[in-house]
C-alpha cells in the first residue's frame, strides 16, 4: 500500500473507531500526530490533568517496557468549547495507547467531553481496531503530505497539504 493511503486510511479508521477525537493532525516534517479533544463547559483544571494524563502514560509505557515517550498536551480557549490537543509520535504510537487516551479523556471530563455519536458496537469495534493495528504496523516512513481529518455532518473527511511544493 502506498504511504499516503495508509497514513489516510489510518486517520479515517481512528476517527471512526474513537468518535471523541474531534480532528487528527499527521504532521510529516515532525513525524507527529495531534489528536484534537472538544471539551463543552469544563469546569475541571487542566493542570491537574495535564499531571494525571502524563501520569497515567508514563506508568502505561514503563508496564510495556518500551520507555517513556512523551506527549504534549496544549488547550485553547475557544468560546463556550475549550480545544486540547495531544501531540504524539508517529513512529512508536499503539492501538493500546489511543484506547488509553482516549478512556483518559472520557474518564476526567465526562459528559463535558463532545463526541460525534455513540460508541461503537463491540464487533464493529473490534473490527476497527484490527484495522487501526495493521495500518500502525504498516506506517513505516511518513509520506510528505500533512493530512487532517474531521468529521462533518456524520461524515469522516481528510483532507492533505503537500509540503514542499513550490505554489508561486
Amino acid at each position: 500500500m502506498d504511504i499516503g493511503g495508509t497514513q489516510v486510511d489510518l486517520l479515517i479508521a481512528i476517527l471512526v473507531r474513537f468518535p471523541a477525537i474531534g480532528t487528527i493532525h499527521c504532521e510529516p516534517e515532525t513525524g507527529t500526530l495531534r489528536l484534537v479533544f472538544l471539551i463543552r463547559g469544563a469546569e475541571q483544571d487542566f493542570e491537574d490533568f495535564a499531571r494525571r494524563f502524563q501520569a497515567h502514560l508514563a506508568l502505561f509505557h514503563r508496564l510495556r517496557r518500551k520507555g517513556s515517550p512523551e506527549a504534549v498536551l496544549s488547550q485553547k480557549e475557544n468560546g463556550q468549547l475549550t480545544v486540547v490537543e495531544v501531540t504524539r509520535d508517529l513512529a512508536n504510537i499503539s492501538l493500546a495507547e489511543l484506547k488509553l487516551i482516549v478512556e483518559l479523556f472520557r474518564d476526567y471530563y465526562g459528559e463535558c467531553l463532545v463526541q460525534d455519536g455513540p460508541a461503537m458496537v463491540e464487533e464493529d469495534a473490534f473490527e476497527q481496531d484490527l484495522l487501526i493495528e495493521a495500518l500502525l504496523n504498516e506506517r513505516g516512513e511518513v509520506g510528505p503530505e500533512r493530512l487532517t481529518g474531521f468529521r462533518e455532518n456524520g461524515r469522516v473527511l481528510v483532507y492533505s497539504t503537500i509540503w514542499g511544493v513550490d505554489r508561486r
